[in-house]
């Protein structure tokens, strides 16, 4: 715990003491690493290597596939290289890594939540200066038998603070040692003993990916049965103080004077082919113009670790399994010896399209060496291109979180929309942070545009102001919550705003993608009382319209909306009644009164004809909200009570 978290920590659980304004949050949970730990718990328990023989030399990770214990079919076992789970193997939080992917470790457990299981402070107490081992990374056993000090073996790897994370910071408070990362070795003779060997303390300063060389050269661990473990000490309230590794190598023979990676491998994945910076759109709308819509050139993003060399790629389209592109190879022979780049390629007219008539389209691009080198696992980078009934900026994946602290904040999304269409709802991902806001309405609204910014309500009928509340999901495949307005709104062809106007001065968390940069020219706040203005924070905000677009049978639609009666009676006394088709699932009934206010939550199993109480009511105007256990919203209806 440091002075800097200190503030950070003030900053977040404050904020009603704090001016407007508009904020970035670092996680608290993950939900990318939840989502890894569902799909796991889909497969059955398989045994792992960790009881088998020892690794022999080299022993090699990048991180570009997963490597930790899986019970996954589809990863090899011989991919396996380390014992233990809670690091994070992404391709989302570094910055410059060596290769694409990094196994990250940070104050969340493997599931993606926090060590200290509370979510906010609401003082300052001994739980906020909850400090100290979170994650490790242990190698399975490796084979060293045999060797000595003057075979030169040594461990290298590649280390970076923060990244698009939260940095470590270097000094501690009340006593306490700063965040760092350590690493420890262990030998067979040593009957269980590990022994720490190296260690750096945090840097938020610090930007870079920086080389260690560690010389084993001790005959207590130049044995059969050698490991060695990464640790770091950190905050344990979430995903704070981010340690990335890269690269790591055990191999005899190394010299650190002279020493190179003779390696080329992709960086980062792509995320896009579409122009405008759209990372998915409505089919329908692709298909008024692709050639419009898809990009001239696109960029992937390499690495020579080594000496210059000759670097062919050539890249591919596959829609459902069978390839529909193929590139002309791309050379690249001119200075790229230590570097990194990004190589930009035409797209030689390709557009998107299918054999048959579909309403939706997902589509695979991968990009690959064409001569592959002794690393071929990072040789290679794919993404999908989806297609369906929303646009959206982001990746899918959220780095931080982003909110407005200001009672009656706006937050204005613009987009283009290619075609005339009618908007029927909005995706937004919510993120749990130090405040899980579900107690805090907000109005769906929409703008056209004004001269570049929101301009007249397309929101503007009474049936349209409907509070609505963000739902959060930790784990599971569902991280977008489906929010639908109550008339679909027609939206021409041309810019429009989606977003929100909140109750209270206090953050709703949206996630916050810092992989792509639309926030830059399409992220618009107003505070009250003030004029709208241009964002000042990077990233995109992860906040997708839905149109109708061809797609009248969309599940999250017509398929999934249960069918809800008015209120009677209406005005009412001591309780309300209102007519379900009985499927016996169970729902939730709010009550909400005209200020956005949750006053009451009423759970039932759905037979028919529920009844709600509303005895403990005041006279007065309210709204009830019918949602399913899940949080999709299905219906909005007013009352009197009297």
């Amino acid at each position: 715990m440091t002075i800097n978290r200190f503030l950070l920590f003030l900053l977040l659980t404050a904020s009603k003491h704090l001016c407007a304004q508009e904020l970035e949050i670092p996680l608290f949970y993950n939900p990318a690493a939840r989502q890894l730990l569902f799909e796991e718990q889909r497969f059955p328990e398989r045994s792992h290597r960790g009881g088998g023989s020892s690794l022999a030399l080299p022993f090699f990770d990048d991180f570009s596939r997963f490597s930790l214990p899986s019970n996954n079919p589809m990863i090899p076992e011989d991919w396996q290289r380390w014992a233990d789970n809670d690091v994070f193997i992404n391709s989302t939080f570094p910055v410059s890594p060596m290769t694409i992917g990094v196994a990250t470790l940070d104050g969340l457990a493997a599931d993606g939540t926090p060590y200290a299981d509370t979510l906010w402070f609401p003082s300052i107490t001994d739980s906020f200066l909850d400090w100290g081992l979170s994650d490790s990374l242990t190698s399975l056993p490796v084979n060293l038998a045999g060797l000595t000090a003057e075979d030169n073996v040594y461990l290298v790897f590649n280390y970076q603070g923060g990244g698009f994370g939260n940095a470590p910071d270097e000094d501690g408070i009340l006593g306490a040692e700063g965040d760092s990362l350590i690493l420890e070795f262990y030998s067979p003779l040593q009957q269980g003993q590990w022994s720490r060997v190296w260690g750096v303390q945090g840097n938020p300063l610090a930007t870079g990916f920086d080389t260690v060389f560690i010389h084993i050269n001790e005959f207590i661990h130049l044995q059969d049965g050698f490991r060695f473990r990464f640790k770091n000490y950190c905050t344990l309230h979430g995903a704070l103080d981010h340690w990335h590794l890269d690269y790591v190598i055990i191999d005899n023979g190394v010299d650190p004077t002279s020493f190179f990676y003779d390696d080329i491998a992709f960086q980062y994945p792509n995320n896009t082919l579409l122009n405008f910076g759209f990372t998915s759109m409505p089919w329908t709308h692709y298909q008024s113009n692709p050639e419009l819509y898809t990009l001239d050139e696109w960029s992937y993003y390499q690495r020579n670790l080594g000496i210059t060399e000759n670097i062919t790629t050539r890249w591919r389209v596959h829609y459902e399994g069978d390839e529909q592109f193929e590139s002309a190879p791309d050379a690249n022979t001119q200075g790229n010896g230590f570097s990194e780049f990004a190589r930009n390629v035409s797209s030689e007219g390709y557009t998107f399209n299918t054999p048959t008539l579909v309403d939706s389209a997902t589509f695979e691009v991968c990009a690959s060496f064409i001569t592959q080198d002794i690393r071929p696992q990072n040789d290679t980078m794919c993404f999908r291109q989806h297609f369906s009934n929303y646009y959206s900026y982001d990746d899918g994946t959220a780095e931080r979180a982003y909110g407005i602290q200001s009672a009656g904040g706006k937050m204005a999304v613009k987009f283009n929309a290619a075609v005339p269409d009618t908007l029927i709802g909005i995706y937004m991902y919510f993120v749990p942070v130090q405040y899980v806001a579900t107690d805090q309405t907000f109005i769906l609204q929409v703008w056209d545009d004004q001269s570049g910014q929101p301009g007249n309500l397309l929101t503007s009928d009474f049936d349209n102001f409907n509070f609505s509340l963000p739902q959060y999901y930790a784990s599971g495949p569902n991280l977008f919550v489906y929010y639908d307005f109550t008339d679909n709104i027609f939206v021409d062809q041309g810019d429009f705003y989606v977003g929100y106007i909140q109750q209270n001065a206090v953050s709703l968390n949206v996630g916050l993608d810092k992989n792509t940069n639309a926030n830059a020219t399409k992220l618009f706040f107003q505070l009250q009382g003030q004029s709208w203005q241009q964002s000042s924070i990077s990233g995109s905000v992860m906040v997708r319209p839905i149109f109708k677009s061809g797609l009248p049978d969309w599940v999250g639609l017509e398929n999934e909306t249960v069918e809800v009666s008015d209120v009677y009676p209406n005005p009412a006394n001591d309780e309300i009644r209102f007519m379900m088709h009985p499927d016996h699932n169970r729902y939730i009934c709010r009550i909400i009164d005209m200020t956005g206010r949750v006053l009451e939550e009423h759970s039932f199993v759905n037979g028919g004809n529920p009844v709600i109480s509303v005895a403990n009511l005041a006279n007065g105007n309210y709204m009830m909200q019918i949602l399913s256990e899940n949080g999709q919203m299905h219906a909005v209806r007013k009352f009197i009570r009297l």
